[in-house]
């Protein structure tokens, strides 16, 4: 008989208790790992946000809207208000600008964050080609932003920190989107300017550099229209390699207007130049007139009478005057022709057109003749306006101020000039027709210029220049050389008060505007082109801008061939010339409108021989 004996199988104590010793071991670097994954996610979270809130801040700061703080070119009563206050490029310092607050804030996963930034002022160097933060210019060129958003840690209580650095432009916002506001728009391109040809067109040089103004239109461009009376010309601001520096369209509108059920204008929208120091050049700026100074109540345009567009404007922005007229001069801002400051004439002048015209036929009038004078008149009006700058040390000063100058007659010696021992006589006349030469009068206007153009330049690190009066470049003065010859009055005349009788107009009328007495132009020969023949008197052109046919219904024109202050020597005698003009806004309509309004005439005589 076998027996069969049996192994016993499993595990000993010994066997199990090594086996959960490994087990947990292994629970246990499984568990630490854990938490140290879930701390590494919190942390990595709370530096998204940090980062997050950072460059919030940084975008925050880059959101500037203005330049400086406030405009301190402009009196405190015209600064628009900036909103909010804290956009603006000047704002941004330590702890300083945006819309964000420096301080603490908490957020939905519990952590509370500290923000806090710096800034450092770099300004460029034009010599070295470079940045740096020692101040060599008035503006600094950027800033450098160091932005730190820190928390307190979990658990180990260690301080946690994020910083961004990044660089801040001072860009001009105009440049971009922001343009498009209606207050403040962009800038013009710089193109390139044809100068025009003189006597029509006289460039003003107005500094050392070569810098001429002139008015871009031989004869400003005019529209009548029932009542409404349209003056239009740019001035244009040019450097020697004939690049645009500033150019200005104006208008000049004379218009009817009525109350209508408008009611009273508290809000007109008003523009004015002032001081941009970081362009260092002047500019325009358009906003409601906070002041509430100006008081509008004839808002609505008289739609009875045929009108120029323009008085869609006027009405509603300009100042009320006697009786139901307005006079506007209005500038394009940004694009938007706006209620500028009434005119302010300062000098005005009756000079012969030969006077800048080589090719006049006179003899021994040369192109360095030409230039000669042409230098001559510029001097003349830069040291006009130069004189009343240092007259008038304050806008009350030269808001008083009325004086008009009319010198410039005195200045030429009579108009005969002397180069090379030859006499040239700009006022001697050969009896007849053929000998038939163009007058014509020259205005100066002037605004009172705005402050901050009395700064100090820095022209390199070692050296700068302070101006004040004397000294200041006059492209920083706004002032304007315009023709009047088709918007004066001129005797002696062709006729008196459209009559076609021969004895003419020997002296402006003291009862009556000298526009109503102008020629009529109708059955006067070609459209726009009054010459008669006056028999037994020498006599100078002064037509009107609108003739009358079909039984005295008016007929729109420009006439833009009319020419007053055409002089036709037709018997040897001395004549004098004059020519008058109203002294404000008035005398660029051609329309008197205001009861209190001045005038001024100059004269000179000629000579006509056999």
């Amino acid at each position: 008989m076998h027996h069969i004996k049996q192994t016993e199988k499993g595990f000993s104590l010994i066997e199990v208790m090594i086996a959960v010793l490994v087990l947990g071991v292994g629970i246990l670097a499984v568990s630490k790992l854990q938490s140290s994954l879930i701390r590494s996610g919190s942390d990595a979270n709370y530096r998204s946000v940090a980062s997050s809130i950072a460059q919030k801040k940084i975008d925050d700061l880059r959101r500037f809207v203005h330049l400086t703080t406030v405009d301190s070119d402009v009196p405190d009563a015209w600064v628009p208000a900036l909103s909010p206050t804290s956009l603006a490029f000047d704002h941004i310092a330590d702890n300083q600008g945006g819309l964000i607050p420096s301080g603490t804030y908490s957020v939905s996963n519990g952590i509370t964050y500290t923000l806090s930034w710096t800034s450092d002022n770099y300004y460029y160097s034009s010599t070295a080609n470079s940045a740096a933060s020692t101040t060599v210019s008035d503006e600094p060129a950027f800033k450098l932003i160091h932005v730190i958003a820190k928390w307190v840690g979990v658990g180990d209580n260690t301080n946690s920190v994020v910083s961004l650095d990044t660089v801040i432009d001072a860009y001009n916002p105009s440049f971009t989107d922001l343009g498009t506001s209606t207050l403040a728009g962009g800038e013009e391109l710089i193109v390139n300017y044809d100068p025009l040809l003189a006597p029509d067109v006289v460039p003003i040089t107005l500094d050392t550099d070569g810098i001429n103004k002139e008015t871009s239109k031989p004869l400003p461009d005019l529209s009548k229209k029932g009542d409404s009376t349209l003056v239009t010309f740019d001035t244009v601001t040019y450097s020697t390699s004939f690049d645009t520096l500033r150019r200005e369209e104006f208008r000049t509108v004379a218009c009817k207007c009525s109350t209508g059920n408008a009611p009273n204008n508290d809000a007109p929208i008003i523009a004015y130049t002032t001081w941009d120091s970081t362009e260092e050049t002047l500019t325009d700026i358009a906003t409601v007139d906070p002041s509430g100074r100006l008081t509008i109540t004839k808002t609505n345009v008289d739609t009875a009478q045929d009108t120029n567009n323009e008085c869609y404007i006027c009405c509603p922005q300009a100042d009320d005057l006697a009786g139901d007229f307005k006079v506007c001069r209005l500038k394009r801002v940004d694009g938007i022709l706006r209620a500028f400051s009434p005119w302010k004439l300062v000098g005005f002048n009756m000079i012969p057109a030969s006077y800048f015209n080589d090719s006049d036929g006179l003899p021994d009038m040369t192109t360095t003749q030409q230039a000669s004078n042409i230098a001559l008149y510029s001097n003349y009006v830069t040291s006009l306006i130069r004189n009343i700058l240092i007259a008038n040390g304050s806008v009350s000063d030269f808001d008083n101020y009325s004086t008009i100058n009319t010198s410039f007659v005195n200045q030429t010696n009579t108009f005969i000039n002397t180069i090379n021992t030859t006499t040239i006589d700009h006022l001697t006349f050969v009896a007849g027709n053929a000998n038939n030469r163009q007058i014509q009068v020259r205005g100066i206007y002037m605004d009172y210029p705005p402050s901050g153009i009395y700064t100090t330049e820095v022209i390199s690190p070692s050296t700068t220049i302070t101006y004040s009066v004397t000294n200041v470049p006059l492209d920083r003065v706004p002032f304007y050389e315009v023709n009047l010859t088709q918007l004066a009055g001129w005797t002696p005349d062709v006729s008196l008060l459209r009559d076609s009788g021969t004895a003419g107009d020997q002296i402006f009328y003291t009862t009556t505007s000298y526009t109503d007495a102008h020629d009529d132009m109708e059955d006067k020969g070609p459209p726009c082109d009054n010459t008669d023949t006056v028999s037994g008197r020498n006599y100078i052109t002064n037509e009107e801008f609108f003739h009358a046919t079909n039984g005295g219904s008016p007929v729109i024109t420009t006439c833009n061939d009319a020419s007053r202050g055409m002089f036709y020597p037709l018997i040897s005698n001395s004549t004098t010339v004059s020519s008058k003009i109203f002294t404000n806004s008035d005398g660029i309509v051609d329309q008197n409108i205001n009861v209190n309004n001045d005038s001024i005439d100059v004269s000179i005589g000629v000579t006509v021989t056999p």
